[in-house]
């Protein structure tokens, strides 16, 4: 309570100028907010990249087998006529396995590979960022706010990147296994449906895009008799580096 009160209301400060005060208080809550919303995040998409169901395909293979395709970041579960005796564990990793020739595409493991590595670049990102929006609330430079909002965005950028490169993978399954791959116009994109998953990252997307509105306006440069309390007109003097 008394980090709350001492980083956050900046109590104890010597408030310089008040107007300028109401404003960075009300930001400096909003940035304690969206701080909050992006530790829940982490845990967010942790929960949506363990569960498989990203992208769920149904489509009848030449056998005349209705194959039900849960796709996820890991693997895929594959079900033959929706008997749950049939489900069958898939991992991407080392690689597609070559049993399946629908997964037999030259470039799918590059999909994957690409995907898996977008998820544990943005929760390292996640991780060491949150860090950095912590700091901010006891260092108070105005370039901390900046930086902590672009590496936001950068960590929106990833989830969406891991995102399209998910759902764009099915593209690259072979069409032959498919009995309805005989109309030209058809593919597996066509009984594909989004998951729950996705809708999990798409909410940390927003989460950290609004995180990076609230960093970003709570950035201004705080000056002289405009500053809002010492502290701040002091961190934000300008730093002129010597030879």
């Amino acid at each position: 309570m008394q980090f709350i009160e001492k980083a956050v209301e900046l109590r104890g400060s010597q408030v310089i100028n008040g107007k300028t005060y109401k404003k960075v208080v009300w930001r400096r809550r909003l940035m304690a907010l969206a701080t909050f919303l992006t530790l829940i995040s982490i845990i967010l998409f942790v929960i949506a990249i363990v569960l498989p169901a990203w992208s769920i395909i149904d489509f009848i293979n030449t056998s005349y087998d209705h194959i039900h395709v849960q796709l996820g970041v890991w693997g895929e579960w594959r079900t033959v006529n929706m008997s749950a005796e049939t489900a069958e564990w898939i991992p991407h990793f080392p690689a597609p396995s070559d049993r399946f020739h629908r997964l037999a595409g030259a470039d799918l493991k590059h999909y994957y590979r690409a995907q898996a590595a977008f998820c544990i670049i943005s929760l390292v990102l996640m991780a060491c960022n949150n860090g950095l929006a912590l700091y901010t609330f006891q260092h108070h430079r105005y370039m901390y706010k900046r930086l902590v909002a672009c590496f936001h965005v950068v960590i929106a950028m990833c989830i969406v990147v891991t995102i399209e490169i998910l759902l764009n993978s099915v593209n690259e399954w072979n069409m032959e296994v498919a009995m309805r791959s005989i109309r030209s116009d058809w593919d597996y994109s066509a009984s594909q449906k989004t998951g729950t998953p996705v809708y999990i990252a798409w909410t940390v997307v927003f989460i950290y895009a609004f995180a990076a509105f609230c960093f970003a306006n709570a950035s201004h440069k705080q000056k002289g008799s405009r500053a809002a309390t010492a502290e701040f007109e002091i961190e934000d003097r300008p730093v002129h580096i010597g030879r």
